[in-house]
């Protein structure tokens, strides 16, 4: 019940903070010409590949070594961890403003040479930043992790747009994430210092020890990064900046999903590994299986109802120019219940990151061959819309094989590690509470008016049946509950 609620704090948080971060985009593609919008997303898709490999899996890092240290061993591993990560940021400065050098030299004409050295700013001051909610969560406040993720998406949505009002061009958008960043990094190390720093003491340092944890696991990270997006580098390869700037916006949202996963991995891996330094599988296995029937009640519901809203959601949020985003998006959904079934949590705990590097570079190699295959077999329409069927084939690939690696450690079978029978039951009550939204879908409602009936409607319908079916119990519901603030 406990690590329940945990959890449900800080999916509360990225909710929120989700729900929240809309408003940029919407925003965004209304003040910026597709150009410029594609544009500031090739830089983000840049930031999103470099930030993965050079925080050197140090978030995860904390995640393995926060529990097993003693309280007055914990500052010099804040200190270590924070330390690698400033002279991680001041080398990708470095690197970058030799790049932007050399591009201006060999590539003049480049599209996005003039914001290289300003990305490597920004990218080297973010790697401060990244680690802090895992910090809160490994210290039991859950809550303020949730108000910092919420906190931080305010600071973007008074920031970004204004900066997109006052210099509605790629230079002030970047201009604009430059100064978020700042504020952020203040932020966390006033925090840091305050709580650890100033409470130092001398003793033996183990950065390499650190390191060789987390470098596998930021390898693992960027690499797991390039796979959802290569589809992506082809689009920008082949395509014009307006045409990536469509399809960008298909293919954002189910990796967006993947905070619910990330907020449960917080809480339940540093568990795992305690658990696996007392060779307790039997407990691990009791997290992965109730983690992988939770979240399996989140992502399928979530994939037959986005697929059925697709067309009228993108049309809302974005306007008639992106239409042609919807079957991007739709293909896009298909990724969704992997979020409950691609856990490397056991793997993680178990120290096993060199396997799950070694999987991700495999796959990686599969995607691109899929990737530029469909891009260049492919004609007309379906030579974009082919492309985001290799990634999500390589990432049911890759399910499957974490699946399996997983049951090896635990030394378990599928019927011991799943909960199969309750998991296909959600699966079938998703499918069954679509029936009036398909009803819903011959009216011909105005796309906003058929959007809130749906999602209602759905929602109500799932819940109920969920309930008579005995997947959603009292002791959830309860939990749930007390939640809410109007509480008895």
């Amino acid at each position: 019940m406990e690590l329940s609620r945990k959890i449900i704090i800080l999916i509360y948080g990225r909710a929120f903070s989700f729900i929240l971060s809309l408003i940029i985009p919407l925003i965004l593609t209304r003040l910026l010409v597709k150009d410029d919008y594609g544009s500031y997303q090739q830089l983000v898709m840049i930031y999103a590949i470099v930030q993965a490999i050079l925080l050197f899996g140090m978030p995860q890092s904390l995640l393995y070594y926060f529990p097993r240290k003693e309280i007055s061993d914990r500052p010099l591993l804040i200190k270590q961890t924070w330390s690698i990560l400033i002279v991680s940021g001041l080398l990708v400065i470095t690197l970058f403003g030799i790049t932007s050098q050399t591009m201006e030299s060999i590539f003049p004409d480049h599209h996005l040479q003039p914001f290289i050295f300003l990305l490597g700013i920004y990218i080297g001051i973010m790697l401060s930043v990244m680690p802090l909610q895992n910090l809160l969560i490994l210290e039991d406040k859950e809550t303020t992790a949730m108000w910092s993720m919420i906190g931080f998406t305010v600071i973007d949505i008074i920031i970004l747009p204004s900066a997109a009002w006052y210099n509605p061009t790629t230079l002030g958008m970047v201009h604009g994430i430059i100064l978020t960043s700042i504020i952020k990094f203040v932020i966390v190390i006033f925090y840091i210092y305050k709580n650890y720093l100033s409470k130092l003491e001398t003793r033996e340092s183990y950065y390499q020890e650190q390191l060789a944890y987390g470098i596998p696991v930021g390898l693992t990270a960027m690499i797991y990064v390039i796979n959802i997006n290569i589809d992506k580098y082809m689009v920008g390869l082949f395509f014009s900046s307006s045409v990536f700037a469509v399809y960008y916006l298909g293919s954002l949202w189910a990796p967006m999903f993947g905070w619910i996963t990330q907020s449960a991995s917080q809480v339940v891996m540093p568990r795992m590994s305690k658990a696996y330094n007392n060779n307790n599988l039997l407990q691990i296995r009791e997290l992965y299986a109730n983690s992988v029937e939770k979240l399996a009640f989140i992502f399928l519901p979530a994939t037959v109802l986005l697929a059925l809203i697709a067309k009228p959601l993108i049309l809302t949020l974005f306007t008639d120019n992106y239409e042609d985003t919807v079957p991007i998006f739709s293909i896009y959904l298909l990724l969704l219940p992997t979020y409950a079934l691609n856990l490397g949590w056991i793997l993680m705990a178990s120290g096993q990151t060199k396997f799950l590097l070694r999987l991700a570079m495999f796959m990686s190699i599969i995607n691109i061959i899929l990737s530029y295959g469909f891009l260049t077999t492919l004609e007309g329409d379906n030579r974009l819309l082919g492309i985001p069927f290799a990634t999500v084939a390589v990432t049911w690939i890759s399910t499957i094989v974490v699946m399996y690696k997983s049951l090896n450690t635990l030394e378990s079978t599928l019927s011991e590690s799943y909960h199969w029978k309750k998991m296909v039951t959600i699966g079938a009550i998703s499918a069954l509470s679509a029936i009036p939204i398909i009803a819903l879908l011959s009216l011909e409602l105005e796309n906003k008016i058929f959007l809130i009936s749906s999602i209602v409607i759905y929602g109500i319908t799932f819940l109920f049946t969920s309930f008579k079916f005995n997947i959603l119990n009292d002791n959830e519901i309860n939990l749930v509950k007390s939640f809410l603030p109007f509480k008895n």
